[in-house]
């Protein structure tokens, strides 16, 4: 993978008369796992909904950067990041398989790697059932395989480990490493001190 350069500069974020964020600012690299801790409302979500495009900072700047590639646009970065948030929101009626298909119909991307993402995230035998059958638990392996079926340079997990037994923990560590080895970005919000540990910086809000 090509080396990867994350930076935030002077970053507010207000939510109408609430400001979340006040000069908030960080450089984080390939290779790198960083974890964003905080109590609630103190913007860890927010951090990772900026870096992946889906809100606008009020003021600040946030600059991604691909080899040699500048890929700051939101629209960029949108297509550039795998992203797990329990705003993230599944089809229920569709099963697992046909959920990520929609998703690489709707990118324009080839589907063949689904079934192998699907029994990855411990899903074989499981994915040709309605998600709105599937335990909290399992709808969360599901956003697991979405966020790591096109092997994004960033990888965004907002509260990863929700719903999750110990097996299910086990199976982030698992992805952060994997992530971590092919030399890509990983930021974790949370404030589960099994998810802290796999960071090697941690960012207090």
């Amino acid at each position: 993978m090509e080396p990867i350069r994350l930076e935030l500069v002077g970053i507010e974020k207000r939510y109408g008369m609430r400001r979340v964020l006040r000069d908030f600012a960080f450089v984080a690299e390939g290779g790198e796992t960083v974890a964003i801790t905080g109590a609630n409302g103190s913007g860890k979500s927010t951090v990772v909904k900026l870096v992946a495009g889906l809100l606008r900072a009020t003021r600040g700047q946030i600059t991604l950067q691909i080899g040699s590639t500048d890929e700051s646009d939101p629209a960029r970065r949108r297509r550039l990041c795998g992203y797990v948030s329990p705003d993230l929101t599944l089809y229920p009626e569709l099963s697992a398989h046909e959920n990520l298909q929609f998703f690489c119909d709707v990118r324009g991307v080839s589907s063949e790697s689904i079934a192998a993402t699907l029994t990855r995230v411990g899903l074989s035998g499981r994915e040709d059932d309605p998600i709105g059958q599937y335990s909290s638990g399992l709808r969360q392996r599901v956003k697991l395989a979405l966020a790591v079926l096109f092997e994004p340079p960033v990888l965004l997990l907002d509260e990863a480990g929700l719903a999750l037994d110990d097996k299910g923990v086990a199976l982030v560590a698992e992805l952060v490493a994997e992530q971590q080895k092919r030399g890509g970005l990983t930021l974790i919000a949370t404030n589960d001190s099994r998810e802290v540990v796999l960071a090697q910086r941690v960012i207090a809000l």
